[in-house]
């Protein structure tokens, strides 16, 4: 996800690479918005018994701040107007809304952080449940007790300021709770694990109404289901509790090719996990731009010092027999990686303004697609790789195959330990493209996702056919067993038992479990 920034703050330079999925276009609060009329039968004074029940706020289309709120940060599904948007300050909140939603026969969607690729956390006409100023985060010892509408970027300040740490991605708007649900694969994934790795717990309210604690003594099937299964299929997660691991020696470094030394690059990155410390992770991002460029970039960050990584940093750019266009290497702080999208910024500006009230960073309208390599790809697979970018950046359109190296920690849990299946990948790609607020329309949208499912399509002699559920393709629906591989009979075996009806599904979603 967005590395554009990531040494900028520990070196002192704009380290230039592409990013995905937490910007590239200007900030917006929220398209224009028409207030629609009373749909599915729930009228405003139904609504407002609803309103008197909650801690936090009904917004409904009327009030001054319904078109700032209401959006998703993936403003592809902008044109999406829910019924009513219940912002709940707690449990309790959460309860009394999905109570309401289902005594009305109203349909209802969850946001925590609303960065789903296929709109998950939108609603047309419904009750949208967004938990995101649940955003708490307390230390319990070395635990960190999060609430479910935290963003990474809460998250991250909390713990870093223990001195403390935990597996997770690298955008900080991004709310934990989704990106946990479907795994959550970030910089410390072949050190410590994925997020859903340092589950220790969670707090759900499922589809009886009940509110149930989830860990490795009570309701253990809804825990592993949680862990790797997706957000939204099981319940409503409420609160979540993570273990998390010392802060100490970091460094990042980062290098710039040109389009010409990809298959040298790629094959020598594909094996370096041969030889690399479990403590050190790298990304190949390969990206096409607008102006018909194809930039490569190489990063690699450590849970070392930067002597320390240097010569396994040098190996690979000699392995590789090219030279960089530039490079930088330097030691860092966690708040100087995690939070570099942050800068100076406020906690409140470090957010999307349709988060949080004064959030500042840039909206994007992006599809996605994923892959998985189990192995090293052969010499026509490079090539391929390589052919289908070129063309993409021929094409004068944007587009990126990010490259993220696995193993390491991840391997070390089995494939059906948790529901997330993917534990003996090489490494895993994500196809994706950003288009700014304003540049894309639907179509075009639509043909974005397409290319994304095409390179799926030109990579498949060489993958697992799996996919990562968090990057799933609105344009291009897989089954199921593509996402939770040998999982998918035991995940459906929990959804028959905890929601039998099939209360707990995304509006727009292709995948399912029902």
């Amino acid at each position: 996800m967005d590395r554009r920034r990531f040494l900028a703050a520990g070196m002192g330079v704009l380290a230039g690479s592409w990013t995905a999925g937490c910007g590239g276009g200007g900030g917006s609060p929220g398209a224009p918005v028409t207030p629609v009329p009373p749909t599915q039968g729930v009228s405003d004074a139904e609504l407002a018994t609803l309103a008197a029940q909650m801690q936090g706020r009904l917004i409904l289309p009327a009030d001054a701040d319904f078109g700032t709120l209401r959006p998703g940060a993936n403003a592809r599904y902008d044109g999406a107007v829910p019924r009513a948007l219940a912002r709940c300050a707690g449990g309790a909140d959460v309860a009394a809304a999905f109570a309401f939603a289902r005594s009305k026969g109203m349909s209802f969607a969850l946001r925590s952080g609303s960065h789903s690729y296929v709109g998950a956390s939108t609603s047309d006409g419904g009750l949208l449940i967004d938990t995101g100023t649940m955003d708490s985060v307390r230390m319990d010892g070395t635990v960190a007790v999060v609430g479910a509408g935290a963003k990474l970027a809460d998250v991250y300040r909390a713990v870093l300021g223990a001195g403390r740490i935990l597996p997770s991605g690298s955008c900080v708007t991004v709310g934990v709770t989704g990106i946990t649900l479907g795994g959550g694969v970030g910089y410390f994934d072949r050190s410590m694990g994925l997020a859903c790795d340092a589950l220790i717990g969670a707090t759900v309210i499922t589809a009886d109404g009940q509110t149930r604690v989830c860990d490795a003594t009570q309701n253990t099937e809804l825990f592993w289901g949680l862990r790797g299964g997706g957000g939204g299929q099981f319940g409503i997660v409420t609160e979540l509790r993570f273990q998390t691991q010392p802060m100490g020696a970091l460094s990042g470094s980062i290098a710039y090719f040109t389009a010409a030394d990809l298959p040298a690059l790629l094959a020598a990155w594909q094996s370096w996990p041969a030889t690399l410390p479990e403590w050190a992770w790298s990304q190949l991002a390969i990206a096409s731009d607008t102006k018909g460029d194809l930039a490569i970039t190489l990063i690699g960050i450590a849970l070392a010092t930067n002597a320390q990584f240097k010569p396994w940093w040098d190996g690979l750019l000699a392995a590789s027999g090219r030279t960089p266009q530039n490079q930088f290497s330097a030691d860092m702080t966690g708040e100087s990686l995690l939070l570099a999208n942050c800068g100076t910024l406020s906690n409140a500006a470090c957010h999307l303004p349709t988060q949080v009230v004064g959030g500042v960073l840039p909206r994007v309208a992006m599809v996605a697609s994923s892959d998985f390599y189990h192995q090293t790809l052969p010499a026509a697979g490079i090539q391929a790789l390589t052919d289908a970018m070129v063309a993409r950046s021929k094409a004068g359109r944007p587009g990126a195959a990010l490259l993220d190296l696995m193993g390491g920690a991840i391997a070390r849990v089995a494939p059906d330990a948790t529901a997330f299946p993917h534990r003996n990948a090489l490494f895993g790609a994500q196809y994706v493209v950003e288009n700014r607020l304003g540049t894309a329309d639907e179509a075009t949208l639509h043909a974005d996702g397409l290319w994304a499912q095409s390179m799926r399509d030109t990579m498949k002699p060489w993958t697992s056919g799996g996919a990562y559920v968090n990057y799933a393709n609105a344009d291009a629906a897989l089954p199921a067993s593509a996402y939770f591989g040998g999982n998918v009979t035991r995940l459906r075996a929990l959804k028959a038992s905890i929601d039998p009806a099939g209360v707990f599904k995304s509006p727009r979603g292709p995948v399912s479990l029902g």
